[in-house]
């Protein structure tokens, strides 16, 4: 199903993230997620023990000597997210990292932030 291949690509974008952080010796790392079920899966007690491989992996990825923040935002306070995959690209197939960020998204961040500080904790 459509809800179950999303579940595979953001589980693998996870993973994807996490090897990349933890070769680029980041040891302290903040992750966020849409999608809820992916993050509570992920979570879970029996994650090691998970039929898909992608799960176990990220288990023992978050088992190393590091700090892992993983939680669920909501899909719309997603929206650098969502800005760069409608980003042209030519690419579309292989994984990019932004090694600098643009205006456009810069400008994003920045509105995040803004809303962030107007939230009263």
């Amino acid at each position: 199903t459509g809800e179950e291949l999303l579940f595979k690509i953001e589980a693998k974008v996870i993973l994807e993230g996490l090897k990349i952080a933890w070769d680029s010796e980041f040891r302290q790392v903040e992750v966020e997620c849409d999608n809820a079920l992916v993050v509570i899966n992920i979570l879970v007690d029996g994650v090691a023990s998970s039929r898909m491989l992608v799960l176990r992996l990220i288990h023992q990825l978050l088992g190393r000597d590091w700090r892992v923040r993983l939680r669920h935002i909501l899909r719309d306070h997603d929206k650098v997210d969502d800005h760069i995959a409608k980003l042209p690209n030519l690419y579309c197939n292989e994984m990019q990292i932004f090694i600098k960020i643009s205006v456009s998204i810069e400008n994003l961040l920045k509105l995040d932030i803004d809303r962030l500080a107007n939230i009263i904790w």
